[in-house]
């Protein structure tokens, strides 16, 4: 890991790997600090793990699969240390094979409508500059105010994968906070590196997720709108599947709903314990961006 910011520890958690990596850690890394699980966690208790072990007032989650500029992290303190009102803060994205490419996964700033759908601003354009603007953001994962993620309670751990910092970084929008996007922060990103090699089972984790972050963070009619619109998107993906001979993927969505009704208790009270941090937030959530945008898309597309 590249940086030229002077005061740093790295804590590495290791998720059940099988090959040599630990070892070589170990011999030639020793000043790592390194905890390691003997199976794979998933990535909130890895996440919560290494939060527990620091013993600074910030903290940056990376993943295995990413490279660093060496002024990465600099740009990112600097806007930290210097507003109360920021939460966290996040890099710009490229292309670890392309690197003038934006990277379709982290992006140029990553935002959300109020259903769950996600949106990473310029995936797979040509970086020349254009979002070179510091603004708001949804969310985040370069960068956080230690304290501030302890006292939203840290990641859900009921996410396996997927969702886990975008229910975090709701949480702390509703407690007031702010994100913010920084592209003086650059990292390069392999992407879906794991994914791809297990499609089917984070498949069940992000539908899952989705659903219920969606319960733990929207209340009134939102909240019944944002369900109706949730069993919309997924009925949407649900048919395409069906109509690719994908009959996984369809088992994958019904296993979803099934787990949030069986985890409802659990959900509503993670639900109440911030029920009293609800501010508006409407101008922080893109337009809708779920199944119909994208097929009113590839009909005009078409015609």
């Amino acid at each position: 890991m590249q940086t030229n910011y002077p005061n740093l520890e790295i804590i590495v958690i290791d998720n059940g790997s099988n090959d040599t990596s630990v070892s070589f850690l170990e011999i030639n890394y020793p000043s790592i600090i390194l905890s390691q699980f003997k199976d794979n966690m998933g990535v909130s208790i890895a996440f919560n793990t290494g939060l527990k072990l620091s013993s600074g007032n910030y903290v940056s989650f990376v993943n295995n699969d990413m490279e660093f500029d060496s002024n990465w992290l600099l740009p990112l303190f600097l806007k930290i240390i210097n507003n109360d009102k920021i939460a966290g803060c996040d890099s710009k994205y490229l292309n670890y094979y392309e690197r003038k490419i934006i990277d379709s996964s982290g992006g140029a700033g990553r935002f959300m409508d109020r259903f769950g759908n996600h949106f990473t601003r310029g995936s797979g354009e040509c970086d020349k500059g254009q979002y070179d603007k510091s603004q708001k953001v949804f969310q985040c994962l370069s960068l956080f105010k230690k304290d501030l993620i302890i006292k939203a309670g840290g990641f859900d751990e009921k996410f396996f994968a997927y969702c886990d910092e975008t229910d975090l970084c709701w949480r702390l929008h509703r407690m007031g906070y702010d994100i913010q996007y920084v592209p003086e922060s650059i990292i390069y990103h392999v992407g879906h590196g794991t994914t791809n090699k297990f499609e089917v089972f984070f498949a069940f984790h992000s539908y899952k997720n989705k659903l219920r972050m969606l319960i733990k963070n929207n209340f009134g009619f939102t909240l019944l709108f944002s369900i109706l619109i949730y069993f919309f998107d997924l009925s949407g993906i649900i048919i395409y599947e069906m109509l690719r001979k994908n009959p996984l993927h369809v088992l994958m969505a019904l296993k979803a709903i099934f787990w949030n009704i069986k985890n409802i208790k659990d959900t509503l009270i993670h639900r109440k314990r911030y029920s009293s941090m609800n501010p508006d937030l409407s101008n922080l959530f893109i337009p809708y961006h779920g199944t119909l945008r994208i097929l009113a898309k590839k009909l005009r597309n078409n015609i």
